[in-house]
């Protein structure tokens, strides 16, 4: 065989590897996460959101909250930077059925979230911050011991 024919089979080899798997995240993001820290709007709200938990199965979500829980699906893209993650809501839940794109960000036993809280398509977050004067959602859940 020629050499360009080997060239060709090894730069889509190298494609493919480089390129993250959505199932590879999916199966990392599975279990239960409690609350760590949270910012909205610019404002530190963690005393806020103390006790929230986030339970994932599959491609389902739950959070536990008392009154403001919530359950729904999620989308993951991994291949864009950031990562990118759609968040849909259940209709009778605080967000009323709304889609949430943001951003995720998974280190070990750490999961970041950036999330539009209007659902707004073209305000996905770019950066994990959530600034004065936004709609955006900063979460950080550390991963609940077994």
């Amino acid at each position: 065989m020629s050499r360009p024919f080997f060239t060709c089979l090894f730069l889509t080899a190298t494609a493919i590897a480089a390129d993250p798997a959505p199932d590879a995240d999916a199966k990392a993001l599975q279990g239960g996460w409690a609350i760590d820290a949270a910012t909205l709007a610019g404002r530190d709200h963690g005393e806020d959101f103390r006790g929230m938990k986030l339970v994932i199965t599959g491609e389902k979500f739950t959070i536990e909250f008392g009154k403001n829980s919530d359950k729904g699906t999620f989308t993951l893209d991994p291949a864009k930077s950031p990562r990118r993650i759609d968040i849909k809501t259940s209709p009778d839940g605080p967000f009323k059925g709304k889609t949430l794109p943001g951003i995720y960000e998974l280190k070990g036993d750490k999961l970041v979230l950036c999330l539009d809280a209007d659902g707004r398509p073209d305000a996905r977050p770019t950066k994990f911050e959530a600034k004065e004067m936004t709609r955006a959602m900063l979460l950080t859940y550390k991963r609940e011991k077994k």
